[in-house]
């Protein structure tokens, strides 16, 4: 009787230890990251491990997911419209920079599936520069912007560079700039620079912030007479004497 108890006890013992044989260990699989791209199109994205090595690069269109597979770890996310996007975003030296769109963030992907919003914001600056007053007998004057931003790096920051476009028709596009970097204003006549005003002081001055997720655009008034010049942008102005030969 004692060995027939048994027998139940040793079928329970058994089925228990088989499940928990075949219970699979999911520690070391990927996880599924569904990455939503939301923004104007087309997109071009680059997810890459924090401790090195690119996962995925690809495009899409706006409003769209994309499923991609990543290790359980630290993964980097960065995606751009307006631009192609490689090693960060790069603006040729003498043009404007493009219409940029931005995310990029960094995710801890720790689970089996993990959805990430990645919206992209505004990340450049439409300059329009009104001038008012030119000096001399109809001389054309010409106005260019130089900078020491020249796109965005791959950790979604403003990329130190050379930069210098001109003012076409008093309108030219910015990159996102960090709040210390210089930022200059030109003005030319006949091909040379005859006075350089400090553009970014002044910007900044005005309550202007580059640090804005969605970065606005920026009307400037310039009143240019022979002897003073003078720069409006909203309720700010700053005047100062010059001394330009024509």
């Amino acid at each position: 009787m004692a060995s027939r108890r048994a027998i139940p006890a040793l079928l329970v013992s058994f089925l228990v230890t088989s499940c928990a044989a075949v219970k699979e260990d999911r520690r070391n699989c990927p996880c599924e990251l569904a990455l939503h791209l939301s923004g104007p199109g087309p997109i071009e994205y680059r997810v890459e491990s924090v401790e090195g090595g690119v996962l995925h690069v690809g495009s899409a269109q706006g409003d769209t997911v994309i499923y991609r597979d990543v290790p359980r770890s630290r993964v980097r996310i960065m995606a751009v419209s307006g631009a192609p996007l490689g090693d960060g975003v790069h603006i040729p030296y003498g043009s404007e920079s493009p219409p940029l769109y931005l995310y990029h963030g960094v995710i801890s992907a720790q689970s089996e599936a993990l959805k990430v919003n990645a919206t992209l914001h505004k990340n450049f600056c439409r300059l329009t520069l009104v001038l008012d007053g030119p000096p001399g007998d109809g001389e054309p004057i010409g106005i260019s912007v130089r900078g020491a931003v020249e796109g965005i790096s791959l950790d979604g920051r403003p990329a130190p560079g050379d930069f210098r476009c001109r003012a076409v028709s008093g309108v030219c596009s910015l990159p996102r700039q960090a709040p210390s970097d210089r930022l200059l204003l030109d003005i030319v006549m006949e091909d040379r620079v005859v006075r350089t005003f400090a553009l970014g002081t002044y910007i900044r001055e005005a309550g202007y912030d580059w640090t804005d997720t969605d970065l606005e655009d920026i009307t400037i008034h310039i009143c240019l007479s022979v002897t003073h010049i003078r720069f409006r942008i909203g309720d700010w102005s700053m005047e100062q004497c010059i001394s330009v030969e024509i």
